[in-house]
């Protein structure tokens, strides 16, 4: 059993047993696979979605291509999210339409799970999720943004397949400081290797300062700097990667 669906079924199990009649008590892949189009709680939809992508197991797409018409826009967002984990080819025309959706989150979901299909397609190196934010400052665009950084940083340092690896992401720092002379944008990043199977092979992390003369600094430039530190520190951390693949080989 996948760890995260087993994480999964202790933390919601008793309400989602008692409403998953029907399916095998043991199985977790399928009540998952049945709360995420069925159950009554928006809650245990989002988690039932978030649970299938990460596990990792194709047959998921076509339950979660139902979930992208889901009356709940977060239901459809972290849908579409974890069809971008899965990358199966069969989803792209759904996830074509969930990129007109109404609901600004489920378009930037939907977008970013058909450039995966595409990175996929075009046999990019490694496969780079989604990037997290645990400043809660971070904005949508500077998360895709680090995504970009991290795509172009890794490009041809790995192979994706059978053995092949994936790199998850967050942001750890994001943070605005002033000295008597000097303004600092400061932002650090952890990265995660993992194989296909989803099994971490290392982690790695960067950090970079970027600096400006307070006399010439404006609150309208903040954005441009975060983007430079964001960029300098997923350089550092990507390098890490670099690395360990100069050591062990693709």
């Amino acid at each position: 059993m996948c760890l995260s669906l087993a994480i999964w079924t202790v933390a919601l199990g008793q309400p989602l047993l008692a409403r998953g009649r029907g399916t095998n008590a043991q199985d977790p892949f399928a009540l998952a696979t049945t709360a995420v189009v069925s159950d009554h709680s928006e809650k245990v939809r989002v988690q039932a979605a978030l649970v299938l992508g990460r596990a990792g197991d194709e047959r998921a797409v076509p339950v979660l291509t139902r979930a992208l018409a889901d009356r709940s826009p977060l239901v459809r967002a972290m849908a579409a999210k974890a069809l971008g984990h899965l990358a199966g080819p069969e989803a792209r025309p759904s996830l074509e339409v969930a990129a007109r959706d109404p609901s600004p989150m489920v378009r930037r979901h939907a977008v970013a799970a058909l450039e995966t299909l595409a990175e996929r397609g075009a046999g990019s190196p490694i496969l780079v999720q989604s990037m997290g934010d645990r400043t809660h400052r971070a904005s949508p665009q500077l998360r895709e943004q680090m995504r970009t950084f991290v795509t172009a940083e890794l490009r041809g340092a790995g192979k994706w397949g059978a053995g092949g690896y994936a790199v998850d992401g967050v942001i750890k720092t994001l943070s605005r400081s002033e000295r008597p002379d000097l303004v600092e944008v400061k932002c650090a990043v952890e990265l995660v290797l993992s194989t296909s199977s989803r099994s971490i092979v290392m982690m790695s992390s960067g950090e970079a300062i970027v600096q400006r003369q307070r006399n010439q600094f404006r609150p309208a430039m903040q954005p441009s700097m975060e983007v430079e530190a964001l960029q300098h520190a997923v350089r550092g951390a990507c390098d890490e990667l670099r690395q360990h693949f100069a050591a062990n080989g693709p």
